[in-house]
């Protein structure tokens, strides 16, 4: 029976296959994770994979690199380059593959380092940017991937804890920021690839609000948006809480942005369109009075945000469908009357046959002191 790997590397087959490839090359170190079995930072740093449809794929590494890369690679084989002769390997190697013509997918990494070299090797080479058809590999999850996940989810819910408890005037930002994420370590979190957003007062209304200096003060609101990693696996969590008492109009806000997060809870299962998605989260809030700010959410896994995104289709086509054993992180953003109130409440959730499963836990209230 193939390994767990080896099945993923016939999903990139199959992807080269139908998309008309001859080659991919991915340089992102979730797809060498994913595709390789390899968890270590530095191998991910300075590597290339070059999948084909018939030949084993082959992993280029740093030379340092190579001792580790052997111990942890699975199904693909090694070679290593040393200085500046990366792309003199991928080429070597591309044509040692057969592969001198035709079109080549890659991945934004893999361009931007070695776009160029491949270009210069030969005109008859089209390169074409793969990285969302290469995140779609990731999409479903295997039974140990989400695993992986539930405990990244253990972990952050810890990490929520820790935040809230901590919230106090006085306090910076980065100092509860800091409590959290150190608390996420050592409860076993990998480096944190959610930097975290923990916004007071104003800045609550600020999309990408990552911790300041700033001083949380009595009577602020604060939203709290944070993550775990495990194994290389994502989590994402997101709670709102006041430095005091809150006013009326915001719990009632934040009860219609929950209940939009249960609508869309009870619509998620396998066959809905993420436009079917998004349109019942716009219709749940509309009826309380409120309209949603951004999409509803993303995929989930070894990135924080991945493909396919909670959100009615922007291009030609139909919308994307959710698919079981996709995990989800909803809601992405936050609701507004006549202005943004910036609020938020974010889950992780997988999808079952049966529906949406929770694996972030923490309650989902409005916390207030």
């Amino acid at each position: 029976m193939h390994s767990e790997i080896a099945q993923r590397q016939e999903k990139a087959r199959k992807l080269i296959r139908d998309s008309g490839y001859e080659a991919l090359v991915l340089s992102v170190a979730e797809n060498i994770q994913y595709l390789t079995g390899v968890t270590e930072p530095s191998v991910h740093a300075c590597s290339a994979l070059i999948a084909t449809q018939r030949s084993q794929p082959v992993l280029a590494v740093l030379w340092l690199d190579e001792e580790f890369a052997r111990k942890q690679a699975k199904d693909v084989d090694i070679k290593a380059y040393t200085g500046y002769t990366q792309g003199t390997i991928i080429i070597k190697t591309l044509k040692d593959l057969g592969v001198t013509k035709g079109k080549i997918g890659m991945d934004d990494i893999s361009l931007e380092v070695l776009g160029n070299s491949l270009r210069r090797s030969s005109s008859n080479i089209e390169l074409v940017n793969a990285t969302e058809e290469a995140e779609g590999l990731r999409s479903v999850k295997t039974e140990e991937e989400i695993s992986f996940i539930q405990k990244a989810c253990a972990i952050a819910d810890e990490g929520m804890k820790i935040a809230l408890e901590s919230l106090k005037p006085g306090m910076t930002e980065l100092q509860v920021a800091s409590l959290a994420e150190h608390h996420m370590i050592t409860q076993g979190s990998d480096r944190l690839k959610h930097p975290t957003i923990l916004a007071s007062g104003p800045r609550t209304k600020l999309p990408h609000a990552w911790a300041t200096q700033k001083q949380i003060e009595d009577g602020d609101l604060v939203t709290i948006d944070l993550g775990a990693v495990y194994n290389g696996y994502c989590s994402d969590i997101a709670r709102t809480a006041v430095v005091g008492k809150p006013s009326t109009e915001l719990k009632d806000a934040f009860n219609a942005f929950r209940i939009a997060q249960d609508t869309v809870l009870q619509q998620l299962c396998p066959g809905v369109t993420t436009g079917e998605v998004q349109i019942a989260a716009e219709e749940a809030i509309k009826a309380t009075g409120y309209r949603l700010l951004a999409h509803v959410g993303h995929n989930i896994g070894l990135q924080v945000e991945e493909h396919p995104f909670l959100e009615s289709s922007t291009e030609a086509g139909s919308d994307s469908k959710i698919e079981k054993d996709m995990v989800v992180a909803l809601f992405q953003g936050s609701i507004r009357a006549k202005q943004n109130l910036g609020i938020r409440l974010e889950d992780t959730v997988a999808i079952t046959e049966s529906g949406a499963k929770m694996l972030t836990t923490y309650p989902r209230n409005l916390f207030f002191q």
